[in-house]
């Protein structure tokens, strides 16, 4: 028996493997690298490493699409083979991804936690943990999972900054700003091109309105967390956001052209960005060109492979036919979901509850029948956390809300919303914008606001 550099115990590995492990979790904890191709790697030259096998399951897992789930099976298979010379933190990893597979999301988050009540160093079982209490919208367990780990991790154990990053993001969803930012902060102080706590002390920005101070943070670190990090274009939508916020169609749209999606999407973690920030602009009437169709080309061609996966998913591939007119792929897509909404897993429920009352309302927005959009979309409002997302990528369901009420001449209920916008945004130029809009009975405002 060893233990990685956290004292975390491993049932076998060689140095080699055991250092490749190590900077596959940098790269999996930085956005910075490729760990899948580290523990390949690291597999060809030890394949009785039971650790790289498992870690490869639960981060492909983590990629939210349909497509990786053979190659997720596949390293499970390898652990199942060696499961005789596994220890037990191993044997629960192993159950956690079975879990996943079978759909039961919840089980494995609870099986993650009992890794780390025994293991609470264990940096891999709490970033899959933290990233799939984010695919659930489990903000408690955003949040706490790590803090009931974080009395175990100090600046002398080895990626302490990324756990404080990952405390800072679940401490902004739980609506805790200031703390959330001071643990942003805390983590950066350790390592600036964390990534993740950038992004978790942008949210706060995002979520108080706070829309110059997060364009000055974002670009003012870019050096950070842009260059090779395959998270950067996340981080670039939240600066489009911003912009966007202050009603400068132009800077979102170079942001989406050159950074956010300058090509196909290889991954619908970044085709959801795109979707998403082409749908708040066409709520602002702005020209978009012809992005949304290529967005929606996309989206059809992953159709009938990934239809059904991930509610998530599903509802922003129901934006972009909404938003393109296509009929037939959205009715596919819905009729998909339908068979997904009929089963017993964690999706079957988010799918259920939230999902398709979403895509139900796109439509009705997107064919004006705005009374019908308005009681699909209130209808899921208030529990849209249950398919996951954060406060900020949920925002887009309360802005189609209040769309459909001022293009429907519900003034008042459009103004309901809008005050709750007002509230919690102070500094968000958006909320007057759309104040000014309720007023003037609907009538889009072209000029920026700063």
């Amino acid at each position: 028996m060893t233990h990685d550099v956290r004292g975390v115990p491993v049932s076998a590995g060689t140095v080699a493997s055991l250092a490749r492990y190590e900077t596959a979790l940098r790269q999996f904890q930085t956005y910075v690298g490729d760990p899948i191709a580290t523990l390949d790697a690291a597999l060809a030259d030890d394949p009785e490493f039971i650790a790289g096998h498992l870690f490869r399951a639960l981060a492909l897992y983590t990629l939210s699409e349909r497509k990786y789930l053979a190659e997720v099976e596949r390293s499970l298979r390898e652990v199942n083979t060696r499961a005789g010379r596994a220890n037990d933190r191993e044997r629960a990893l192993a159950l956690a991804a079975q879990q996943l597979l079978s759909g039961e999301w919840h089980a494995a988050c609870r099986t993650l936690d009992r890794v780390l009540i025994d293991h609470p160093r264990d940096a891999l079982a709490l970033q899959i943990g933290h990233l799939l209490d984010f695919y659930r919208g489990d903000a408690q367990n955003l949040c706490n999972r790590v803090t009931r780990v974080l009395p175990q991790w100090d600046a002398s154990v080895p990626g302490y900054s990324y756990v404080l990053g990952m405390h800072a993001f679940g401490l902004e969803e739980m609506n805790r700003y200031p703390e959330a930012e001071e643990q942003a902060l805390r983590a950066l102080a350790i390592d600036p091109k964390d990534g993740w706590a950038v992004h978790a002390a942008t949210h706060v920005m995002e979520m108080q309105g706070r829309i110059g101070d997060g364009i000055a943070w974002l670009e003012s670190r870019e050096s950070d967390w842009a260059p090779d990090n395959a998270f950067a274009f996340h981080n670039y939508w939240h600066l489009a956001l911003f912009h966007l916020d202050g009603g400068h169609h132009d800077r979102a749209l170079a942001l989406y052209d050159s950074r956010i999606h300058p090509a196909p999407a290889t991954m619908l973690l970044t085709l959801i960005d795109a979707t998403a920030l082409l749908w708040r602009m066409m709520l602002e009437s702005a020209d978009t060109g012809d992005r949304f169709v290529h967005v929606a080309d996309e989206w059809e061609a992953q159709l009938e492979a990934e239809a059904g996966h991930y509610a998530f998913n599903d509802a922003h591939a129901a934006l972009a036919f909404v938003a393109t007119d296509r009929t037939d792929a959205l009715q596919r897509l819905v009729a998909a979901m339908t068979r997904t909404a009929a089963g017993t897993d964690t999706n079957a429920a988010m799918t259920r509850d939230v999902a398709i009352p979403l895509a139900k309302g796109f439509e009705a927005f997107g064919r004006g029948r705005y009374a019908d959009a308005i009681a699909a979309l209130e209808s899921v409002r208030d529990i849209a956390s249950r398919f996951g997302g954060s406060h900020a990528q949920r925002d887009l369901v309360t802005l189609t809300l209040i769309e459909s009420a001022i293009r429907g001449g519900d003034r008042a209920r459009a103004n309901h919303y809008i005050a709750e916008r007002l509230v919690h945004k102070p500094g968000s130029a958006w909320g007057p914008r759309l104040a000014q809009r309720a007023a003037n009975g609907g009538a889009p405002l072209h000029r920026a606001v700063a």
